[in-house]
């Protein structure tokens, strides 16, 4: 994978102090350095004074590259966005009642984190009724970021409503994004350098360019797919398939936002479209020994953790290198695979038996085809035994 020039510019004072010194005891036979000495007081003061240019210098060329991102290509950093859900509320009674916008609830992350949301708009609960419309409430996190993304369950109450007796999210919040670093960026932009024309060539090309449609972190082609009749070898056609940096597809307004912009880009006659992943959900049954330094059950616990990993959307199809943004489009859960990542948890010795298969259907141990064009996992019952042999 190409990588940006580093120019190996020395930025630390002591090392470029000592180079001095070095150089003036070659120039001055017997000159010995001393923190008595003015002109060792006199280097140092420079040292530092050089140290901070060469520092500035060493950055030089990645701001260049982001300048002519920015201005040439208009290809902008992302910048961070804010998670948003849609809600459903219920109140005490059918008196009628509205729910200001800007009123803030809560949702609890990992390690219990309360994520904090504030409803968009004001809804009102007309009289009759004790509850809202399925999802009729929208709530967008107050912080913009990742954390906001992929919550859901029970919704907490953070300013006080009286009348609210409770609150559920319609599937999971979605949308909230980190602000792109500057190696994200750079990544980005060599991807988009690539192409050397801003219009879709070859298949790929199509990907790379959906993915400056925000919100849209992976992407894969599939060459001459009709999601229509689900055929293949369609001349003149390729088809899209989009997910956000957790696997999960993203909302209707950005994929339709990401088609309008593909058919603008696609030459005459060719035909486009824009789908989401399946999604296969995977159940695995393990038995295995581990050494006799390790408690089999918390090794058991480390191989669920592992397999449910390996099987999250958010990681499914991302080689062990490059750009972890990168897609490839694997359509096989394979038998060694799975036993590679068991055998790879620290503790397990050898693997003792191993079935896997499509939720609910029959475990086999051999490998598992996924269903759909543009496959992604989800784990499904992933259970097993360690034992001490």
């Amino acid at each position: 994978m190409p990588e940006y020039v580093d120019f190996g510019i020395e930025t630390d004072p002591n090392a470029l102090a000592l180079m001095a010194y070095e150089r003036l005891q070659d120039l001055v036979p017997g000159w010995l350095p001393s923190a008595a000495n003015f002109e060792s007081l006199l280097i140092e003061a420079n040292a530092l004074m050089a140290a901070e240019l060469r520092d500035l210098a060493g950055s030089i060329p990645m701001a260049i590259f982001k300048t002519f991102g920015e201005n040439l290509l208009n290809l902008p950093p992302q910048e961070a966005s804010s998670a948003s859900g849609t809600t459903t509320w219920t109140v005490i009674d059918d008196a009628g009642y509205t729910i200001p916008a800007g009123t803030l609830v809560g949702l609890r992350a990992a390690g219990d984190e309360l994520v904090v949301f504030e409803v968009l708009t004001d809804t009102v609960i007309p009289p009759g009724s004790t509850t809202t419309a399925a999802g009729e409430v929208t709530i967008v996190a107050v912080d913009p970021g990742l954390a906001g993304s992929g919550l859901s369950g029970a919704v907490e109450l953070v300013d006080t409503l009286d009348f609210v007796t409770g609150i559920t999210v319609v599937g999971v919040t979605s949308g909230g994004e980190d602000a792109e670093s500057e190696d994200q960026y750079l990544n980005r932009l060599r991807e988009e350098l690539q192409l050397l024309t801003p219009r879709p060539i070859l298949p790929q090309d199509f990907a790379v360019l959906v993915k400056r449609i925000p919100g849209i972190d992976r992407a894969t082609a599939l060459d001459g797919y009709n999601p229509g009749d689900q055929s293949f070898n369609n001349e003149r056609m390729v088809t899209v398939a989009v997910a956000d940096t957790n696997g999960e597809a993203v909302s209707a307004p950005i994929k339709a936002e990401a088609d309008t912009y593909l058919q603008g880009m696609r030459e005459v006659n060719f035909i486009v479209h824009v789908v989401d992943p399946s999604y296969n959900t995977i159940d695995v049954t393990f038995a295995a020994t581990c050494y006799p330094d390790f408690d089999p059950d918390e090794v058991a616990a480390a191989v669920v953790d592992a397999l449910t990993a390996w099987l999250s959307p958010a990681n499914w199809g991302i080689p062990p290198y490059g750009d972890p943004e990168l897609w490839i489009n694997e359509d096989t859960v394979r038998y060694l695979e799975v036993a590679e990542v068991i055998n790879g948890v620290d503790g397990v010795r050898y693997i003792t038996s191993l079935t896997i298969g499509l939720d609910g259907d029959p475990q086999v141990s051999a490998d598992v085809p996924l269903s759909g064009p543009a496959p992604l996992t989800r784990a499904g019952d992933i259970a097993g035994s360690v034992v001490i042999p």
